[in-house]
């Protein structure tokens, strides 16, 4: 059996899966943060991040960055693996495909991101 937990502000995310597993949660991040984290991002990401209105930019990068963060869990890495090595994308309609995992948005509320991954198994 394999777990992964988050944890932000008042919200609590848990998977529990037969493979390897990974969530993040996160509250929108300040602007300021969005644009000094937002630099650790893979190139495409950042790109993409600068394109937004920055109205968007917070649920953006909430969005991208608790896909990448999940997925990093369920590598078991966490961020000892550099954040911009893995394309994960910044999309409303879904993170892009990560061979060999699937990975999806969690409704999480208003003002929060949440994302989970699962290693498929074949």
């Amino acid at each position: 059996m394999h777990f992964s937990v988050s944890r932000s502000a008042d919200l609590c995310l848990l998977a529990f899966a037969r493979a390897a597993v990974g969530v993040d949660v996160e509250r929108w991040a300040a602007p300021e943060v969005v644009a000094d984290v937002g630099e650790s991002l893979h190139p495409l990401e950042r790109a993409a991040l600068d394109a937004c209105p920055p109205v968007r930019r917070p649920a953006a990068f909430a969005r991208v960055w608790t896909r990448k963060e999940a997925y990093l869990k369920g590598l078991g890495t966490g961020l000892g693996r550099a954040p911009h090595l893995d394309h994960l994308g910044i999309s409303t309609y879904g993170a892009r495909p990560v061979p060999g995992w699937a990975v999806s948005d969690v409704a999480a509320g208003v003002g929060y991101a949440a994302a989970v991954v699962v290693a498929e198994r074949h």
